[in-house]
């Protein structure tokens, strides 16, 4: 399964996935096709993340390493790429004082649905009643709320969300985007494909695809760091 609403990532237009870690994951299935057929099946990501919770789903790009809030989910691929994570904000709002500096009043911050992006910081004013989250589905309705002020800040990549941003300047020119500022960088994470942890009965095969597969993707990588050189 792969997120659906992840530009530049991932994402889905009329049916058909594209983005940066589709085309990579494309790249080494064709590397391992003489021996497994690789399907990508594009879904929102809070309904990816719930699949695996139920053992429905063998695999789930893009995911970040989160061992103990996601039990279910063991082993991980090798790192597609490393994102990093930010915080955007209204001008005049900031969030890089929390928890020490008191806000005047609750802070509302929107993130993707289904995403675990906040550094300890935010997670500690979160606790204290400091910040309250919104999830919503996708990066363009979080900029959306951001740039009419239902939120006040949004965390997610910072790639993703500035190619949203110049996205909705032109689409919707009479939305006001030019009050929205970087705040502060979250946190560093590299992207991975998530395997479900167990359930070899239902997936004798998986352990012999993830060691195939991982070969695969780092022969992709390589060959494309090369390419850059």
């Amino acid at each position: 399964m792969v997120d659906d609403a992840y530009p530049p990532y991932s994402y889905q237009i009329n049916g058909e996935l594209y983005g940066i870690y589709v085309d990579i994951v494309k790249q080494a299935a064709r590397l391992l096709s003489h021996e497994y057929q690789v399907n990508l099946q594009a879904v929102p990501w809070k309904r990816g993340v719930s699949s695996m919770a139920s053992g429905d789903a063998m695999a789930l790009m893009p995911p970040y390493i989160h061992i103990k809030k996601r039990p279910y989910i063991w082993p991980y691929s090798i790192p597609l790429q490393e994102e990093v994570v930010v915080a955007f904000c209204n001008q005049g709002i900031t969030l890089k004082n929390l928890p020490h500096v008191k806000p005047e009043r609750v802070l509302n911050i929107g993130i993707n649905a289904g995403y675990i992006i906040l550094d300890e910081s935010l997670m500690e004013a979160q606790k204290q009643g400091l910040i309250q989250l919104w999830e919503n589905k996708s990066t363009r309705s979080n900029i959306e709320k951001l740039a009419r002020g239902r939120v006040d800040c949004y965390v997610n990549d910072r790639l993703s969300t500035l190619l949203g941003i110049n996205k909705m300047s032109q689409i919707t020119p009479s939305l006001n985007t030019s009050n929205i500022v970087e705040d502060k960088i979250v946190m560093r994470r590299t992207a991975h494909i998530g395997y479900l942890k167990g359930f070899e009965e239902k997936y004798p095969f998986k352990q012999d695809f993830i060691l195939k597969m991982d070969a695969a993707l780092r022969q992709v990588i390589d060959n494309a760091a090369a390419a850059e050189e």
